[in-house]
């Protein structure tokens, strides 16, 4: 592909939904099987099938006498839209073995359709634990299996329990939870000036999680409006911006807010950002090329309005703030102002979608990243190794690359970290009690 200048794109409306619903009887749908049924280590398993999924690592949360399960289902294809009906029963036993006596509801099949509309973010399924005074009173290890997949979690001895249960304790499908998508995902990660440390964002809200030399974040901001999709270090190091769906930004530390798309209409949800070198402003970019621009960021063209072969997925700036890349689902780079073509993966055959990109600290050349962990080196980059032959707990969704540009950090939707190259491993950043 060559440099384009084409007109700013017209913005593009929100439309990402994903939803779970209980439905009767059970049909058989067509999935693809991970490669081993492991408890919360599945091989996430991409393309081959109309409607493929990843059972993820559970997160747990507490309520009087109940403990809920929530496991997230990844779309096997962040933009599938699609829907499969799936068996899945949860069992619950004693983590040294055996059983117990008295558990209704154990291992009890479950009908569910799984319905994916777009995006990247997971389903939540949950199912709730609530004990009886009695039993069981001993460890024990939660695993639900869902068509040949399976994800577990050690639950400890309740705290309280309900002494009105009929003498049993019930593990159960919560029809009531799960029927968004699961905002407790991670979505972005940005490195700090030194490279001594990175931010990791969720889609649940912009305040980020910091690790090394990451400056704690300050303002706290609890919830957005539409989920956050990716995040932009500010070039002090103190500071970063996060970016919502929607085209809302949020500032933190040192990083100044120039505005936003939020609470305009879109005609497509905004996908990332990207930062001008100073910090004095940034760029977003929309799932159709649009580009929006602020501060003292330049409107340098945009894919807005042209047909594309796959949504764009994310950004990068140039070093001299003069130009930028955007990268498509279908490995497609497209460059504007000074920023040179260095090639892309563009009708080539991937065995899974690109999700986002990070350039080199000299713009001569750029890394792709996949949503199964597989790494593009083009131009000046250099390859330092990936997660596409080993199996995930969860899919890549990020990358962010060192000031030497001799390695990156990947990012999984769990806060996994993979650090490749000079990256320095500070910790990774889990978005929830996996057991």
């Amino acid at each position: 592909m060559s440099s384009v200048q084409v007109s700013k794109g017209r913005l593009w409306a929100l439309g990402w939904v994903a939803v779970i619903a209980l439905m009767g009887g059970t049909v058989a749908g067509g999935l693809i099987r991970a490669a081993d049924s492991s408890p919360a280590g599945a091989a996430l398993s991409i393309g081959g099938a109309p409607c493929g999924f990843h059972l993820g690592a559970p997160f747990e949360t507490h309520a009087t006498s109940t403990a809920g399960f929530e496991f997230p289902v990844y779309p096997a294809d962040p933009h599938q839209t699609c829907q499969v009906a799936v068996t899945a029963q949860a069992s619950l036993v004693p983590a040294t073995g055996g059983s117990y006596a008295n558990v209704s509801g154990n291992s009890t099949p479950t009908p569910l359709t799984l319905r994916f509309t777009g995006g990247p973010l997971p389903l939540g399924v949950t199912w709730t634990w609530r004990p009886d005074c009695a039993d069981p009173s001993a460890p024990g290890l939660l695993t639900l299996t869902m068509d040949g997949q399976s994800s577990s979690s050690t639950i400890a001895p309740p705290t309280s329990c309900l002494p009105d249960l009929g003498g049993s304790s019930t593990i159960s499908y919560d029809a009531a939870v799960g029927i968004q998508p699961d905002p407790y995902v991670a979505v972005g990660m940005a490195s700090t000036a030194d490279g001594l440390g990175y931010w990791t964002v969720l889609a649940s809200g912009p305040t980020a999680t910091a690790r090394g030399d990451a400056a704690a974040p300050t303002p706290f901001v609890s919830s957005t409006n539409a989920p956050v999709v990716g995040m932009a270090a500010d070039p002090t190091g103190q500071g970063y911006w996060a970016v919502a769906a929607d085209g809302g930004v949020f500032s933190f530390g040192d990083a100044t807010f120039d505005g936003s798309m939020g609470g305009l209409h879109l005609n497509a949800p905004v996908v990332g950002m990207a930062a001008t070198p100073d910090g004095g402003g940034y760029w977003l970019v929309a799932a159709d090329g649009g580009i929006f621009s602020f501060g003292d960021a330049t409107f340098d063209g945009s894919m807005g309005g042209l047909h594309l072969n796959a949504p764009v997925v994310g950004m990068a700036a140039t070093p001299d703030g003069g130009g930028y890349w955007l990268v498509a689902a279908d490995g497609g780079v497209f460059s504007f102002g000074d920023a040179t073509f260095h090639g892309s993966m563009g009708g080539l055959h991937l065995n899974a979608p690109v999700v986002g990109m990070a350039a080199t600290p000299d713009g001569g050349g750029y890394w792709l990243v996949a949503y199964d962990g597989g790494v593009f080196a083009l131009g000046d980059a250099t390859f330092h190794g990936s997660a596409g032959d080993i199996p995930l707990a969860a899919p890549v969704v990020a990358v962010a690359t060192t000031p030497t540009g001799d390695g990156y950090w990947l990012l999984g939707a769990d806060g996994g970290i993979f650090a490749y190259g000079d990256a320095g491993f500070y910790g990774s950043t889990p978005v929830g009690a996996a057991g």
